[in-house]
């Protein structure tokens, strides 16, 4: 899957950043930056993060959320 990050403006006039996937499709929306390097940084910790991260099951098998 060959995915891409957009940076964008939103209403307010802050950077933000989308990951869509190479259906075009939003997989995940950023918190509103004041400013492009720190958006940019964002980016950067994303794609470090994503690509050694761990997935914790939350659920119980059934769809029902563990505690």
């Amino acid at each position: 899957m060959a995915g891409k990050f957009e940076l964008y403006f939103d209403d307010a006039k802050q950077y933000r950043f989308r990951l869509t996937g190479d259906d075009g499709a939003t997989l995940m929306t950023s918190e509103p930056y004041t400013d492009k390097p720190t958006a940019v940084s964002g980016i950067n910790g994303i794609r470090d993060c994503a690509s050694t991260a761990l997935i914790s099951d939350l659920t119980d098998g059934d769809g029902n959320e563990t505690e």
